[in-house]
C-alpha cells in the first residue's frame, strides 16, 4: 500500500489541522483534525479505498480495462469507485437507496457511473447488488464484507490506512506542534470499514493511543453490535443526517478486529454533529454531517454533563492529545447552509 501511494506523485496527501482554541475551550492539551474534504480532488476519503483496490485487481489481471464494476453507496463510496473505475477504463454502476439525497446521486452521476435508485435503505442496496453482480458478470467493489467475499473490502481497508501514515509522518512528515502524537483518536463508524482501518493501524503502530467509534443514535450498529459481541442489524427508522452513517448492519470483516482495539462505541444525536460542522467551519474546514460525526463525539463527551464520568473513565483531560477524522467535506449544501447559518 505505501509502495503504491509513494510511487503516483498527484496523489497528494491530505492536512492535519490543528484546532487550538477549540482544544482550549474543551480542556484538552490538543486538538487536530485529519481533513480529508478534498481527498484527490473529491470531497470524502473514499477515494484511498476504491484507487487503491481497484488498481490492485487491474495489476493481477482479475480486472480489466472495459469491465463493469458496481457498488452500493449512500454518496461518497459510490463516487469514489465512479472515479476510480473511469481512470481505470471501466464503466460503474452505483445502487443507491430511494430516499438518497439528490446531491449526492448528482455527484456520481457526474463522475461517469449509472445511479440505480432501489427501494429500501443501503443494506437492502447491498442485497439487490450482490444478485444483479452475480447475473450480469460485474465485479463488486463494496467496503462491506459478507461471507465469501471479503478480499477487496480487505484492500479497501488497507487503502484508508493511508490516512494515519501521512498523520504520523510515515511519509517522512508529521503534523506540526504534535511531535508527540495523539493519545487519543475519534473515528466514525458506520458499516465499519474506516473504523477497522484506523483501530487497525492503531493496534500495530500507536497501540497506546485510545479508538473511540461514532455513529448516529438512529443508526448505531457498531454500537450495538460490540455490546452483543457479534454483528446485529439496527431497526427502526434510519432518519439521521449523518446521511454517510445510515446503515443498519455492520461489515462481519471489519467488525472481527474492532472489539478488541476499539476502546468506546458512542452514538450521538444529530445535532452533536450539526455542533461540530459549526467548530470546523470557524477552524477553516467546511465538512459534512457525517464527516463532523467523530467532532460531535468528542463535543459530547466535554460538554454534556451526563457523561463526565466517561470522559474520566477516557482519560479525555488537560494531558490529552485528540485526533478527529474529518471523513467528508460538504455533499448535501442545502444541509450544510443550514447548519451553518444557525447555531
Amino acid at each position: 500500500m505505501r509502495a503504491f501511494f509513494t510511487s503516483k506523485a498527484e496523489l497528494a496527501q491530505t492536512p492535519t489541522r490543528a484546532a487550538t482554541g477549540l482544544a482550549r475551550d474543551l480542556g484538552l492539551a490538543g486538538l487536530a483534525a485529519k481533513d480529508e474534504s478534498g481527498r484527490f480532488g473529491l470531497n470524502a476519503f473514499k477515494l484511498l479505498g476504491a484507487r487503491f483496490a481497484i488498481e490492485t485487481l487491474l495489476a493481477e489481471g482479475s480486472l480489466r480495462p472495459g469491465d463493469t464494476v458496481a457498488c452500493a453507496s449512500e454518496g461518497n463510496h459510490g463516487r469514489a469507485v465512479a472515479r476510480a473505475a473511469r481512470s481505470a477504463g471501466c464503466s460503474a454502476l452505483v445502487y443507491m437507496a430511494h430516499d438518497a439525497a439528490p446531491a449526492r446521486a448528482h455527484a456520481i452521476a457526474g463522475e461517469g457511473a449509472r445511479v440505480i435508485r432501489v427501494e429500501g435503505s443501503y443494506d437492502d442496496a447491498v442485497r439487490i447488488l450482490q444478485v444483479d453482480a452475480v447475473a450480469n458478470g460485474w465485479t463488486i467493489v463494496s467496503d462491506t464484507a459478507w461471507p465469501g467475499y471479503e478480499r477487496i473490502p480487505f484492500l479497501i481497508m488497507l487503502g484508508y490506512t493511508r490516512m494515519l501514515d501521512e498523520v504520523q509522518g510515515f511519509n517522512g512528515s508529521g503534523v506540526q506542534g504534535f511531535s508527540q502524537g495523539f493519545s487519543h483518536v475519534f473515528v466514525q463508524g458506520g458499516v465499519g470499514g474506516l473504523l477497522c482501518a484506523v483501530a487497525s493501524w492503531c493496534a500495530f503502530h500507536r497501540p497506546q493511543w485510545k479508538v473511540i467509534s461514532v455513529g448516529p443514535t438512529q443508526a448505531a450498529c457498531p454500537q450495538a453490535s460490540a455490546r452483543a459481541g457479534h454483528p446485529v442489524t439496527v431497526e427502526g427508522p434510519l432518519q439521521t443526517a449523518l446521511a454517510g452513517l445510515r446503515n443498519r448492519e455492520v461489515s462481519p470483516l471489519a467488525f472481527e478486529s474492532l472489539l478488541p482495539n476499539v476502546d468506546a462505541f458512542m452514538a450521538i444525536d444529530d445535532e452533536w454533529a450539526f455542533d461540530a460542522m459549526r467548530a470546523l467551519d470557524a477552524n477553516g474546514i467546511k465538512a459534512g454531517a457525517s464527516g463532523s460525526a467523530a467532532l460531535g463525539g468528542l463535543l459530547a463527551l466535554c460538554r454534556d454533563g451526563s457523561m463526565q464520568h466517561l470522559r474520566r473513565d477516557l482519560r479525555l483531560d488537560d494531558r490529552a492529545s485528540v485526533l478527529v477524522i474529518v471523513s467528508e467535506g460538504v455533499t448535501d449544501p442545502d444541509l450544510w447552509a443550514s447548519v451553518t447559518a444557525t447555531g
